[in-house]
């Protein structure tokens, strides 16, 4: 009975150590004010979420956004860019995993503005509802989550 017992606790342990290691990139570079706040908190829940972040400081965070076509009424605080995607504004880690996972022909995912609850955006157990926008070089916008 023991050994039983040993050997599935063996198999819950390997399924736990290979959905943790999905083999997704955990390289991300994150463009910010180095004053803001939020942007901050927002990059300590990517440490805590066992991302590699790389803090780039700019005080012309509307160049970047530009740069890496960031439709203007997408616009958040804070940028950022992980295999090839544009992460923008204070969006979760799982919104993350799933463009990664799923790498739908877009050029990146915003939350516009600045919801409360979100990572980064923390005010007690108050949660804004939000959606979590896609959008492509040409323009084109969809939901791609809703929270």
């Amino acid at each position: 009975m023991k050994s039983i017992l040993l050997a599935a606790a063996m198999s819950i342990l390997a399924l736990n150590t290979s959905l943790a290691d999905d083999g997704l990139t955990k390289d991300i570079v994150v463009y910010k004010n180095p004053e803001c706040g939020c942007c901050t908190r927002w990059v300590r829940y990517l440490e805590e979420k066992n991302y590699n972040v790389t803090i780039e400081h700019t005080r012309d965070i509307f160049e970047v956004k530009k740069r890496l076509g960031v439709p203007e009424k997408l616009a958040a605080c804070h940028t950022a860019v992980i295999d090839g995607y544009v992460i923008e504004g204070h969006i979760t880690h799982r919104d993350i995993k799933r463009l990664l996972l799923f790498r739908p022909e877009v050029t990146g995912i915003a939350v516009p503005g600045m919801p409360i609850g979100t990572p980064g955006m923390e005010q007690g157990n108050t949660k804004q509802p939000y959606d979590v926008i896609s959008f492509d070089k040409k323009g084109n916008t969809g939901v791609f989550a809703k929270h």
